[in-house]
C-alpha cells in the first residue's frame, strides 16, 4: 500500500481534503495527515513517504524519503503544481497523473502471486452481462480491492453512468505500451469508482480499439497482475477483443451466461465446440455457465446493483466458486 502524505498549514482546507482522500483511495494508500513540520519530520526520521501533496505555504526541504513532492497552487496551470481549488476527485486524479511523470522510480513493489483474472463471455446476446459482471465486481470489492474492464466496442457505460468525456482504456493501453515504470499512478489517474469498484472507462473510439492486437491486450494485463496491487480483475469481454480465447484461457474462473431457449442453447454449443475444436479445451474447464434468475427491476444506477435480486444471485454463486467471499 502506498503512503500518501497532505501536509500544509491551512488546518481546515488539509484536514478535509485527507478526509476526502481517505474516502478515495479506501485500499489503495494510507493517507497522511501532516499541519505542523516537527511530527512529519519525525515520521520522515525512521519512514517514507510515496506521495506528498503540500500547500505551498509547508515547505519541504529534506526530500531524502519522500518519493515525489507536488505543490497545490493557488494559480491554475502551472508547470508541475495541482490546482487548490478543483473538485476533491479531480485533485487526485491530477496528482497521480503528475506522480507518473515525475517519479522515475517507484518504491512501492507489488506481488503478483494470488492475483485472478475473472472473464466473463458468452455469445448470447442480451443476457444480462455486464449488469452481472458490474454486481460481481462490487460485491467482491467490498472485500479486495477490484478493477473492472468493459471490452464492448459499444458499452453506452459513459452515458448510462453519467460520466461523459475523459479518459478511456485506450489510454491505460497506451501507458502499458509504454512500458511506464509508474504504471500503477496511470492506473490511479485514469480510474472512476463505482461505490467501492474500481473500473476504467470502456473505449470511445471503434476504430482504434479494433486495431488493437491480442499481444497488446496480453501486455495490458499482465501490466496490471505485475505493475498494481488490485487483487482481483474483472474483464466483460465480448467476441470484438483480438485474441479473446488467449484471453479466456489466462482467466482463473469464466462465467458464460446462457438461456433454457432454443436459440440461446445452440449458440452455447458452437461456442464450446470452438473451443474443443481450436484446442481451448481448459477454457472449458473452468468455465461456469450460468442462468440468470428471471429479474423483475435493473437499475437505470449501477450503484444500486448490490441491492437487488441479482446481487443475492451472485452471492450465492461466489460462496461456491470463490471459497466463501459472497459471505457477509
Amino acid at each position: 500500500m502506498k503512503t500518501l502524505a497532505i501536509c500544509g498549514l491551512e488546518k481546515e482546507y488539509v484536514t478535509r481534503l485527507a478526509e476526502a482522500f481517505r474516502r478515495i483511495c479506501e485500499k489503495d494508500a494510507e493517507v497522511l495527515l501532516f499541519t505542523d513540520f516537527e511530527p512529519m519530520g519525525e515520521y520522515l526520521g525512521s519512514k517514507k513517504i510515496d506521495i506528498c501533496l503540500s500547500l505551498e505555504d509547508f515547505k519541504i526541504h529534506d526530500l531524502r524519503n519522500i518519493g515525489s513532492l507536488i505543490y497545490l497552487s493557488e494559480e491554475e496551470n502551472v508547470l508541475g503544481k495541482v490546482f487548490k481549488y478543483m473538485s476533491c476527485d479531480r485533485i487526485y486524479s491530477d496528482t497521480m497523473a503528475l506522480c507518473a511523470e515525475k517519479s522515475r522510480n517507484s518504491w512501492h513493489t507489488f506481488n503478483s502471486g494470488g492475483k485472478e483474472l475473472i472473464g466473463i463471455y458468452t455469445p448470447v446476446k442480451r443476457s444480462f452481462q455486464t449488469s452481472f459482471a458490474l454486481t460481481l465486481g462490487q460485491v467482491l470489492s467490498r472485500t479486495k480491492k477490484v478493477l473492472y474492464l468493459n471490452f464492448e466496442s459499444f458499452s453506452g457505460f459513459d452515458s448510462i453512468s453519467g460520466k461523459l468525456g475523459g479518459s478511456d482504456l485506450m489510454d491505460l493501453l497506451y501507458f502499458s505500451e509504454c512500458d511506464d515504470a509508474n504504471f500503477s499512478y496511470r492506473v490511479d489517474s485514469l480510474k472512476e469508482r463505482l461505490g467501492e469498484l474500481d473500473y476504467i472507462s470502456p473505449t470511445k473510439a471503434f476504430v482504434k480499439f479494433s486495431l488493437v492486437t491480442a499481444a497488446q491486450w496480453e501486455r495490458l494485463l499482465n501490466s496490471i497482475i505485475d505493475k498494481t496491487d488490485y487483487e482481483t480483475v474483472i474483464m466483460d469481454l465480448s467476441e470484438n477483443v483480438s485474441g479473446l480465447l488467449d484471453i479466456l484461457k489466462k482467466c482463473s474462473v469464466v462465467y458464460t451466461i446462457t438461456d433454457s431457449d432454443r436459440v440461446a442453447t445452440a449458440k452455447i454449443a458452437q461456442y464450446e465446440s470452438i473451443l474443443r475444436e481450436s484446442g481451448y479445451q481448459d477454457v472449458l474447464s473452468k468455465t461456469e455457465t450460468i442462468k440468470v434468475p428471471i429479474l423483475r427491476e435493473i437499475p437505470n444506477n449501477y450503484e444500486l446493483l448490490p441491492h437487488t435480486e441479482l446481487a443475492d444471485f451472485v452471492k450465492k454463486l461466489i460462496r461456491y466458486d470463490l471459497g466463501g467471499e459472497g459471505n457477509e
